[in-house]
C-alpha cells in the first residue's frame, strides 16, 4: 500500500508534539542553564551538572490551522472526523484556511554539565537529540478528501500545489564558552556543534492536477522525494510502495554554531542578541534516496470508496472511517508512482536557525524584579516571529529561586507562560518552563484548540560557588 506519506502528514496534524529551542520565558532568568539555548552568553549563578536522562527536555507543536478542534465534531453526543457523512463539507472547509502549515519539534539533552573556570569564564558541554518536522497542506487535498467522491457523472478537479513534508533527525554534540570583558558590562558566547546525522526526509509535490469522475480519477503529477538514513520500499510488481528508515547509524555530519552577546547599558538595563543553529548537514549518497514522478497523466480506478466520504446519505453505522479512509490514501497516492532518479546522491541541508534579540529593565533592583521584551524569529521554510513581555524575579537575598510570568503574542495568537527554577546551592536544581500555559487538550493530551504549546523541564546538580 502506497500510503506513508499521506499517513505522514495525516499523523502529524493529529497533534503529534515532536527541532525546538528552550522555553522563552526563561531567557531573563539568572539561575537558568538551560537559556544558553537561546543566548550562548548567559552564564547561569552556579556550575551545574545535568542528571543523566533528565537533564533538559523540550517539546513543542506549532500550527496555523491544523488542530483538533478543525477536524473534530459533535454528532448526537459523540465526537466524529471530518469525513463523516454527518458533517457537512462546508462545515468543515469554511474552518481552513488557503494552505494550512504544522512545525513540530523535540529538543532533548540527556548529558550536559557546566562550570566555571578560574578565569571567571563559563565552559558548557552537551550531548542531545533533535528532531524536526514542517508540514505544509494546500486547502484542495483537504477538498479532494473529503468532497472527490461525490462526483457523480460531473467532473470535479482538483488543482494541488506545494504540498511539501521535510523532516530531520540528528544527534548534537557541542562546546560553548562564555566570559565578560568591559568591567562585566559585556558578555560574549559562543557554542560550537558537531553534528551527526541520523535521517532527513524531503518531500515536495510541486503540482498534483486531479480531475475526478464516479469510476475514474486522471491525474498529472510533478514531484520529489530525497531521503538519507532511508531506503525505498516496492512491492511485488515494482512499483514504489513506501519509504523506511535504516537501521539506526550516522548518515550524515555537519557543524553548527550558537554566538551571543549581553551588554549591561545601565546597571539597570540590559541588552542581548543572540543567533542559533547556524549550521549545516551533509547527507551521505551511501543511504539516500533520489526519487521523482514522471510527469505524465495517470489513470486510476477509485478503490470502492464510498461516498459516505463526501457526505452523502448513509447512516453512521453504515460509515467505515478506517475502511474509506484507507482506499482514499491508496488513490490519491496510485498518481504519484515514484521512480529513482539516476543513481543516489548525498546532498546538504541548512539547519532552521533563530534570532533572539532582548531587552530587560530592573524596576525593583532591592526586590529583584525586572520586566523584559523578546524578540524570536525562526528562519526556515516558513519564517515564524514571536514576541515575548515578561515580569521576572530574581531575588538577591534567595538566590535558589527565580521565577517569571510572560505574555506571548504575534504567531502563536495571545498566551500566557510561567517558568520556575529551584535551584539550592546544594541538591537538586529543578525547573519548568512553558510559554503557552494550560492549552486545551484532548482526553489523548492533544492540543485541541490551541495553535501552538511546548513544554520544558529538567534536573540537575549544582556545583562550584554562586555567581552573581
Amino acid at each position: 500500500m502506497k500510503r506513508y506519506i499521506i499517513i505522514s502528514v495525516l499523523a502529524m496534524f493529529a497533534g503529534t508534539t515532536l527541532v525546538a529551542q528552550s522555553a522563552r520565558t526563561d531567557y531573563f532568568l539568572s539561575n537558568s542553564y538551560s537559556r544558553q539555548g537561546l543566548n550562548p552568553a548567559f552564564m547561569p549563578r552556579q556550575g551545574y551538572i545535568g542528571i543523566p536522562g533528565l537533564s533538559d527536555l523540550t517539546v513543542e507543536a506549532n500550527t496555523n490551522a491544523l488542530y483538533l478542534d478543525n477536524f473534530l465534531f459533535d454528532r448526537n453526543g459523540e465526537k466524529v472526523t471530518f469525513m463523516h457523512p454527518l458533517v457537512s463539507s462546508s462545515e468543515f472547509l469554511s474552518k481552513l484556511p488557503g494552505e494550512s502549515s504544522f512545525t513540530a519539534g523535540m529538543n532533548y539533552q540527556p548529558l550536559s554539565f557546566g562550570f566555571y573556570a578560574k578565569d571567571g569564564g563559563f565552559w558548557s558541554f552537551g550531548v542531545g537529540v533533535k528532531a524536526l518536522v514542517d508540514v505544509t497542506i494546500p486547502k484542495p487535498l483537504f477538498e479532494l478528501m473529503k468532497i472527490g467522491f461525490t462526483a457523480g457523472d460531473q467532473t470535479l478537479n482538483y488543482p494541488i500545489r506545494d504540498l511539501n513534508l521535510s523532516l530531520t533527525g540528528y544527534t548534537e554534540v557541542s562546546v560553548g564558552h562564555a566570559r565578560t570583558f568591559l568591567d562585566n558590562r559585556l558578555a560574549v558566547g559562543a557554542k560550537a556543534k558537531l553534528l551527526l546525522g541520523v535521517a532527513d526526509l524531503d518531500l515536495d509535490i510541486e503540482t498534483l492536477d486531479v480531475s475526478i469522475r464516479k469510476d475514474l480519477w486522471t491525474a498529472r503529477s510533478k514531484a520529489t522525494l530525497n531521503g538519507s538514513g532511508m531506503k525505498a520500499v516496492y512491492d511485488e510488481n515494482g512499483l514504489f510502495e513506501t519509504v523506511e528508515t535504516n537501521d539506526i547509524g550516522v548518515t550524515g555530519y555537519g557543524f553548527a554554531l550558537d554566538l551571543g552577546a549581553v551588554y549591561s547599558i545601565t546597571d539597570k538595563a540590559k541588552v542581548s542578541l543572540a543567533v542559533t543553529d547556524l549550521g549545516i548537514l551533509a547527507w551521505s549518497g551511501s543511504s539516500a534516496i533520489n526519487m521523482k514522478a514522471p510527469e505524465t497523466q495517470v489513470s486510476v480506478t477509485p478503490g470502492g470508496n464510498s461516498s459516505s466520504i463526501g457526505g452523502g446519505e448513509e447512516s453512521e453505522g453504515d460509515f467505515d472511517f478506517k475502511e474509506n479512509l484507507d482506499n482514499t490514501i491508496d488513490d490519491i497516492m496510485e498518481v504519484i508512482n515514484f521512480k529513482q532518479s539516476g543513481k543516489a546522491q548525498g546532498r546538504t541541508t541548512m539547519l532552521y536557525s533563530t534570532v533572539n534579540a532582548g531587552v530587560e529593565y530592573v524596576v525593583l533592583p532591592e526586590e529583584g524584579l525586572s520586566a523584559g521584551i523578546l524578540s524570536s524569529t525562526r528562519l526556515g521554510s516558513v519564517v515564524a516571529s514571536e514576541l515575548t513581555l515578561s515580569a521576572n524575579y530574581n531575588p538577591g537575598r534567595i538566590k535558589w529561586l527565580s521565577a517569571a510570568l510572560s505574555y506571548s503574542f504575534l504567531n502563536g495568537g495571545e498566551a500566557f507562560g510561567l517558568a520556575l527554577h529551584i535551584a539550592p546551592k546544594r541538591g537538586v536544581h529543578f525547573f519548568v518552563a512553558s510559554d503557552y500555559l494550560m492549552p486545551k487538550v484532548s482526553s489523548q493530551f492533544l492540543p485541541v484548540s490551541s495553535s501552538i504549546a511546548n513544554i520544558q523541564f529538567g534536573l540537575a546538580i549544582p556545583i562550584g560557588q554562586v555567581h552573581d
